[in-house]
């Protein structure tokens, strides 16, 4: 009797993981309705603003901020590096199959989301003029809310590529094991929406995007990672221990 209700315990969490990135980027979505209703672009950017400081965006080149818009990308290159190098390896490497998964999960999340879908597709198609274009903060280009497509070449606001590379590390939370407890998958959606919400309020505060753009990538990068998760087949695996039972968190995804 206790086994099967540590076994039902067990379960309920892996039903909401399961569907948390959807639910998630949904609720990103929805603020995005949200803050459109009380006009949030313009009135949150406006906070930042001085058309009579001599450097306008007063904080644009200000410690952190600087720091984070010339290298907060570079945590997301590096795990796309390695996880291409480990996959590479795993040519070589029998002991290595296990990763590849992982490994394929991360680069094609990358790849697609913040450097196809995100810099490829919508920003240079979608033609929003970045806070520090439009006409409401010194600029000489009207103000576009972000469901309203601009001209092609017009702008580049929506999305946030830098707020898609930091939310783009939700993946985390498909490469923990499943036999590890939700506080661990909790730890890792919460410290990659904290890190994509920094790197966005970054280029918020320099004039470089609304917060509009910022949901935006955040809703886009979990549907992305959670259609992936969905999508990406699961090879079979030689049966050996080492084969069952990965050394690492990449193994049970």
């Amino acid at each position: 009797m206790p086994a099967q209700g540590d076994t039902r315990v067990a379960e309920a969490p892996g039903w909401l993981w399961k569907h948390a990135l959807w639910m998630v980027g949904l609720g990103f979505f929805l603020s995005a309705l949200l803050a459109t209703l009380v006009d949030m672009d313009p009135r949150l950017s406006g906070y930042f603003y001085d058309p009579t400081a001599a450097q306008q965006w007063f904080l644009k080149t200000a410690v952190p901020w600087i720091w984070l818009y010339r290298y907060g990308e570079w945590p997301t290159w590096a795990l796309v590096i390695g996880a291409a190098l480990v996959w590479g390896g795993s040519l070589r490497r029998h002991s290595w199959i296990c990763y590849r998964r992982a490994c394929a999960l991360i680069v094609l999340a990358v790849m697609l989301g913040p450097g196809l879908l995100v810099n490829g597709v919508l920003k240079p198609l979608w033609g929003r003029p970045r806070p520090a274009q439009v006409d409401l903060f010194g600029g000489a280009r009207p103000y576009q809310h972000w469901w309203q497509p601009g001209h092609i070449g017009g702008g580049r606001s929506f999305p946030s590529g830098h707020a898609a590379m930091g939310y783009v590390l939700v993946l985390g939370t498909c490469l923990v094991p499943r036999r590890r407890s939700a506080w661990l998958r909790g730890l890792v959606l919460g410290g990659a929406l904290a890190y994509g919400s920094l790197l966005g309020a970054t280029r918020i505060i320099q004039g470089g995007h609304f917060l509009s753009d910022v949901l935006g990538s955040g809703s886009l990068m979990c549907f992305l990672v959670a259609t992936l998760q969905a999508v990406l087949p699961t090879p079979a695996l030689p049966n050996t221990a080492a084969s069952q039972n990965p050394p690492t968190v990449f193994n049970a995804m």
